[in-house]
């Protein structure tokens, strides 16, 4: 089974300063993490003034509130409509793991700052995300899959938490052992996109054979 998912691009908008202070600021704190992010090198890479930047944020802490914001209402949501739908089991697990993936290689750097700011402080972390109202994508689906071991589509000794787990690793593992996996594999840049773009598939296949019943 392959999904091929048609998108409708918006129509390109002017961004707002404060649009581009955060993408700004994403770009730096995923490039240098948050020690290592300036409030002038975001001004910078914002094209505006220091002191324009300091009027729409006080500090780097409010900006690193509203990337976290920003970045996982974002991939929370995309989720989110995937498990709501009316869509059938399998083809949920599909969708999610091609929106998750194109999510997170379009933000390569993404996984490590993540890890690092749950080391730094991971209660702050955790707050922020309170804050930003994320609610994690997931129950819904956990649901349907424990609902699926009455309808048959999903064996019975199935753990769903595990669900959550291997997806995220399976998806994420490539990108932060990058370096090993090229040189496992032999690969150069070129090759290692194109080996996330058709992993894509293989995860889905992986996650729903993983769930069937076995026969």
């Amino acid at each position: 089974m392959r999904i091929t998912l048609a998108l409708k691009l918006p129509k390109r908008v002017k961004m707002t300063t404060e649009e581009k202070i955060l993408c700004a600021a994403e770009s730096e704190m995923l490039e240098r993490g948050y020690e290592g992010a300036r409030m002038r090198g975001i001004a910078e890479k914002a094209e505006i003034n220091k002191g324009l930047l300091h009027y729409y944020f006080k500090s780097k802490e409010a900006l690193l509130s509203q990337v976290f914001e920003r970045t996982f209402k974002d991939i929370f949501q995309t989720l989110n409509d995937v498990f709501e739908s009316n869509r059938p089991l399998y083809e949920k697990i599909e969708l999610a793991v091609f929106a998750y993936s194109d999510f997170i290689c379009k933000r390569p750097k993404l996984p490590f700052f993540i890890i690092s700011e749950m080391n730094r402080n991971a209660k702050k972390h955790l707050q922020r995300m309170h804050k930003a109202n994320a609610k994690p994508p997931f129950g819904r689906l956990v649901q349907e899959i424990e609902a699926g071991k009455i309808s048959g589509l999903v064996r019975q000794d199935y753990n769903s938490k595990h669900f959550v787990l291997n997806m995220m690793s399976l998806v994420l593992f490539p990108l932060i052992a990058k370096p090993m996996v090229m040189f496992m594999n032999d690969l150069n840049e070129t090759q290692f996109k194109e080996l996330l773009q058709n992993r894509k598939q293989e995860i889905a296949r992986a996650l729903i054979t993983q769930i069937k019943p076995i026969n």
